[in-house]
C-alpha cells in the first residue's frame, strides 16, 4: 500500500512495543519499524475496544479504507464503520476454513496441499464477513510455518492494492461465507510441541514439526530430558516398532511411530547446544539406548 500510486497511508496502527528475549529488551513490531523508517504516522493503542478517544482520533483522519492483518483483537463496530468505503481484513486461509489466530499452523497440521489469503469485509464476528477476493497458494511439502507465512504475506502485499482498486471501480461482488463449512483454529499452547510416538504417525509428527517450527517447536522426552527436534523428515527406508530408535548411515536417527518412521537430522538436548545427529552421537553414543 505504501508503494502503490493509488493510495496514501495516513496512519499505521500496531501493537505496543513488547519486551523480547532473555534481557527483555523493549522491541517495536516489524510494522512499526517499517512505518518509522518511511516517515509514516504510527499509533499504538493498548486496545481499541472501548477506547473512544482513539476511535475519535481515527474518525478525524477520514480514511477511505481501514486494512487489518493479524492485529489480534476483535475490533468494535464503531471502529469498523469509520472508513468512507470499507474495513478490509486480510486472513491467511481459504475462508470459511480456519477462522481465528493460527490459520497457517492449522493448514500445516492438517497436511493441506493448498492454502491462500482471503480478503473480507470486516464484521464484529471473528473472520466471518463477506468475501471480496481470494488468492490460493500451493503448500510445498518442505514449507514450515515461517516459509509459508512469508509466502502468504508477499501474496497479500501484491493483491491488497488490487483488491481496493477493484472495489473502488465497482468490480468487486461481496460473497457471503458458507457458515456450514466454517471451522476454527485451536489455540496453540506450549504442550502441543510434545511428540508421542505411540499415538502419532510419522506423517502427523512431520506436519506438527512444520506447523510448530517457530513456536512452541517439537520435542520428545528421553531420560527425563527434552530433546528438541530441529530437522526431521518421514523415512521410507524401512519400518520400526513404535518407540524403537535406530541409527541410519551413522549420521541420522530413525524412530518408530504408530505408523511409519521419522528420520531426525538435527536436534538439541535440554541444556546443550543444537547439533547434527552425527556430531551428537559422537559424544552421546548411549543416550538413546
Amino acid at each position: 500500500l505504501y508503494e502503490s500510486d493509488d493510495f496514501d497511508v495516513v496512519a499505521v496502527i500496531t501493537k505496543v512495543d513488547k519486551k523480547v528475549g532473555r534481557k527483555q529488551i523493549l522491541t517495536p513490531s516489524a510494522v512499526k519499524s517499517f512505518a518509522v523508517e518511511h516517515g509514516l504516522s504510527v499509533l499504538q493503542p493498548e486496545k481499541i475496544r472501548g477506547n473512544l478517544e482513539f476511535i475519535n482520533l481515527i474518525r478525524g483522519l477520514n480514511p477511505d479504507f481501514i486494512v487489518v492483518a493479524a492485529f489480534g483483537e476483535i475490533l468494535p463496530k464503531e471502529f469498523l464503520d469509520i472508513p468512507k468505503f470499507i474495513s478490509v481484513n486480510i486472513h491467511a486461509s481459504l475462508l470459511p476454513k480456519y477462522r481465528g489466530a493460527s490459520p497457517v499452523e492449522e493448514a500445516l497440521l492438517h497436511g493441506d496441499a493448498v492454502t491462500g489469503v482471503t480478503f473480507i469485509k470486516m464484521v464484529s464476528k471473528l473472520d466471518a464477513g463477506p468475501i471480496l477476493h481470494v488468492e490460493s497458494l500451493y503448500i510445498d511439502k518442505r514449507d514450515t510455518v515461517i516459509t509459508l507465512k512469508d509466502k502468504l504475506s508477499k501474496l497479500a502485499g501484491v493483491f491488497i492494492p488490487v483488491v481496493l482498486r477493484d472495489f473502488l471501480d465497482g468490480n468487486v461482488v461481496l460473497i457471503e461465507q458458507d457458515e456450514s463449512k466454517a471451522s476454527m483454529c485451536h489455540k496453540i499452547v506450549k504442550e502441543d510441541g510434545l511428540i508421542d510416538v505411540f499415538s502419532m504417525t510419522a506423517e502427523e509428527i512431520f506436519n506438527r514439526f512444520r506447523a510448530f517450527y517457530d513456536w512452541p517447536s517439537c520435542y520428545i522426552v528421553v531420560n527425563d530430558k527434552k530433546v528438541k527436534l530441529l530437522d526431521i523428515d518421514v523415512y521410507d527406508g524401512g519400518e520400526l516398532e513404535p518407540g524403537v530408535v535406530s541409527v541410519v548411515d551413522k549420521k541420522f536417527l530413525a524412530f518408530g511411530t504408530k505408523k511409519g518412521v521419522v528420520l531426525v537430522k538435527k536436534l538439541q538436548v535440554e541444556g546443550k547446544k543444537a547439533m547434527d545427529v552425527k556430531s551428537f552421537l559422537a559424544g552421546n553414543r548411549d543416550f538413546f539406548a
